[in-house]
């Protein structure tokens, strides 16, 4: 009998996403002569954007993030030049790991197939995964399925590839809005809420467990 599947969200869940990207802008806004204000409506901007762009006609993420990185440079009135674009770009391809996620997914790795389900595309998610050095025996992506987190098309693709039902897998992620909500509603066979960040959930979609971090996942699976 095959190991059961664990499969991950990877920005915010395993690297550090959000945090490589904001840090990136906030570099830039600031060689720009913006203040500490500026810099907040900026990021502001920016994720407004980002979340807006993934809802729309499908488009890779590099042009997601070069669309949004332009829209908070012009929030805060500061001119944008390609190379900031590719800034921002490789501020997501080098983030890195958090630090419980290698020795988290090393241990699973013996017992369960891993599988990484992401808004990304292969051309940023191969650094993300060299970063992590961790083998996983899936990779689905949006720019596979042509959607993004949280539209089901992403969760019926990764089912699809790994050849299982909904209630035989385990779906771990940091997002509620990305991934909590849809893996509940196509009936995953249990779902862990990685709370870095201690965020309110949804009382409509309570997780399985809720873990600040990657540590204690196995013993929610015994």
């Amino acid at each position: 009998m095959s190991e059961p599947w664990l499969t991950f969200d990877c920005y915010d869940t395993l690297i550090r996403y959000s945090e490589g990207k904001a840090v990136a802008l906030a570099t830039l806004v600031r060689e720009k002569g913006g203040d500490d204000a500026a810099v907040d409506r900026a990021q502001s901007a920016f994720e407004a954007c980002e979340k807006q762009l993934q809802l729309g006609p499908f488009i890779i993420l590099n042009a997601v993030l070069r669309k949004s990185l332009r829209a908070g440079l012009e929030a805060v009135e500061l001119p944008v030049a390609t190379r900031d674009e590719e800034t921002i770009i490789e501020a997501v391809k080098s983030s890195e790991p958090f630090p419980d996620t290698v020795p988290a997914l090393a241990d699973l790795k013996r017992d369960y197939r891993l599988a990484i389900l992401s808004n990304s595309e292969p051309e940023i998610i191969r650094h993300n995964i060299a970063n992590i050095g961790i083998e996983f025996d899936a990779v689905i992506l949006a720019a596979e399925a042509k959607c993004y987190k949280p539209d089901p098309g992403m969760f019926h693709e990764l089912l699809r590839r790994i050849d299982d039902a909904p209630g035989n897998v385990t779906h771990i992620a940091q997002s509620f809005y990305h991934d909590m909500r849809t893996s509940k509603d196509l009936g995953f066979g249990r779902r862990l809420w990685i709370n870095r960040y201690g965020r309110d959930g949804d009382p409509d979609y309570v997780p399985d467990a809720e873990l600040p971090d990657l540590t204690g996942v196995r013993a929610q699976l015994t």
